[in-house]
Formats: C-alpha cells, structure tokens, sequence
C-alpha cells in the first residue's frame, strides 16, 4: 500500500480501508456466534467483499514496488507475521494458562493476512511480464482447479493466496485514474446502493439456504467441504468469484470522498489488523461472551457492533500504528531495485 502520508493521500481509499477494517473486527468477534441468524448473515455478507476488497487496494497500489521489485518494501511483512503469531502466542497463555509450540509454517488465524501480503508481491514480481487479461484468467482457472485439494491448506497459507490473488492482480494492473473515474459514475453509484441492499436481504432471508459456501469467502477449503462440491466446485468457485467482484466494486462505488476525522483508521488499517485479535481473545475468555447473548437474545447483535467499532479506534490510534510502522520500515539491508 503506497499511498503517502498527509494531503497526497485520496481520501476516498482511506475510507475504504477504515469501513473494512471495521468490518473485519465486527466480523472476527461475530465468528465466535456462528449458529446465530444474524452472525451467519453478518459473516456471510462482509465475506463476500471484505478481504477481496483490501487485497484490490493493496493491488492497486503496489505497483511502484512491483515495477521496482522492491524486495525490501515486500519482506518487512514476514515480520509482521511472526509478530503477530508470537503476540498472539503470549496473550492466549496469559489468559487461558495453557502452552503451547508456535508452527511457523501453519497459519489458519489472522497472522495469514501478512504471509498473503508477502507472497502476492512475489508473484506479481513474475506475472507481471503477462498480458493483463492472461495472468487474470490464469490466476482465477488455477484457483478454481485447485480447489479440488484434500491437503493442509494452512501450510504458509497457500489456499487463502490462491484463492484472494486474483483480487490483488486486478488492482495491480488496473490504473487508479481509470477506476476512479469508473467508480464516480453516478450511475454506477445507483446501481451499487440497490445492489448493496439487495444483497444484504437476500443474505437475511436466505442465509440458511446459501451458508453452506462460507468455506469459499474465507479461502481456506477446498471443494470437499461444499455440498455437491466435488462435482460441481469449479463452476461454484466461478460464481463465488463473480458475486465478489461485482460487490467488491459496488462497494467501493459508494465510498466518499471527502476526508473524516476516522479516515486516519484507513492509513492505520494494518495496525488495527495487527494487534484487534487480543480483545477478542480477552473478550472470549470474559462474562460478556456468553451473558449478552443471554442477557438480550434481540439485541445482543449491537453490543457486539459497538465492541468492534471501540476496539478498531483503540488498535487505529498513534502507538500500535507506530510500531507496525517500525516494523515496515526496519532498518534491514536487501537488496534493491534488483533486475532479472
């Protein structure tokens, strides 16, 4: 992501990465009430675009660092992945008391994201020699065959990274003044508020009948895992794939662009990704887990809201970000602007 700091930044991104950062939060605290109506409609519905939706931006702005293959702008984020994976090893022995080993090659909670990050400028150092529209469809048939996999697809997260990295390439390759443009449409804007509402209702009211494909918004299984998935997979996955394109870029349509006090949380948006999971993990190991829910069966939805929408203000202010900035911008020699 390589927008700069202060007035060069398009507020219209930022935003973008504020909602969706919000969102991830809400959602990782409402994976906990899966079975419940309404977190099941919740995750259905942000899955269909959230992580597709950051993995586009990411895109969009790589590419000064992939026509530079600046390996040394790509690596900081193995460390941000071993970061994450020892913060989150300590917190969950101080609150549950119990040890365990780190696997540093098995990932299948948040620390993916930043494994993803590294391993998709890799590639792009690569498949950026294709013609756009060959290295798209190549990334999604390889996706939509390999899904067949009965293997660990947390082993360095490969799964998530096939299955998201058509995201990621249709950014790098689309130009941000043609999307924008596109995007402003107001045409286009009518089109996203009816899309973005119709969504939503059917997610609602059918939920019970198409929440059997969460296994393919989270990226991580293969077709085994799906009713009728075998036979059908691919043709499955291609649908996924068009329905997430589709409200990805009715999502973005919808984004302001005037800046907000909040619009700080969008360029703070890795920092709020790094560190959100110790609430939850606080959270699970609390009274609230079980006594909202209990407390107020209607209504219990909201506190849960409120809790993500805080804990992404906490983890987006100055000091969490500042060290994630640390991290991304450590002092270690690679080196640079390497030629093939």
């Amino acid at each position: 992501m390589e927008q700069k700091k202060g007035a060069g930044r398009i507020a219209k991104w930022d935003n973008a990465r504020w909602i969706l950062i919000t969102l991830v939060v809400i959602c990782h605290f409402f994976e906990n009430y899966l079975g419940n109506p309404v977190a099941n409609s919740l995750f259905f519905y942000v899955y269909t675009f959230h992580m597709p939706a950051f993995f586009l931006i990411a895109g969009l702005f790589s590419k000064k660092t992939v026509e530079d293959r600046r390996i040394d702008k790509v690596a900081p984020y193995i460390l941000i992945y071993i970061f994450i994976k020892i913060v989150n090893w300590i917190v969950q022995m101080i609150i549950y008391g119990k040890y365990t080993s780190i696997n540093w090659f098995v990932e299948s909670g948040v620390a993916w994201f930043a494994l993803a990050m590294f391993f998709m400028y890799i590639i792009t150092f690569y498949t950026k020699r294709f013609k756009p529209v060959y290295g798209f469809v190549l990334s999604v048939v390889i996706a939509m065959i390999l899904g067949y996999t009965v293997e660990n697809t947390d082993i360095f997260c490969w799964m998530r990274i096939v299955n998201f990295y058509p995201f990621f390439y249709l950014g790098y390759v689309i130009s941000i003044e043609d999307i924008t443009k596109w995007l402003e449409n107001k045409k286009i804007k009518v089109m996203a508020i009816i899309s973005l509402i119709t969504y939503f209702v059917i997610c609602c009211v059918g939920i019970d009948k198409i929440f059997w494909l969460r296994f393919l918004l989270t990226g991580r299984s293969g077709y085994y895992r799906l009713e009728y998935g075998m036979a059908y997979g691919p043709l499955i996955r291609l649908g996924v794939y068009v329905i997430s394109f589709f409200i990805v870029f009715m999502f973005l349509s919808i984004m302001p662009k005037r800046r907000f006090i909040l619009s700080k949380i969008g360029q703070r948006s890795l920092s709020v990704y790094v560190f959100h999971y110790i609430f939850i993990y606080i959270y699970m190991a609390s009274s609230l887990y079980k006594y909202l829910p209990y407390k107020y069966p209607n209504k219990w939805w909201l506190f849960i809201v409120a809790i993500g929408i805080v804990v992404t203000f906490i983890c987006g202010t100055k000091w969490p970000d500042a060290l994630c900035k640390w991290i991304m911008n450590s002092n270690i020699k690679y080196r640079k602007n390497a030629k093939q």
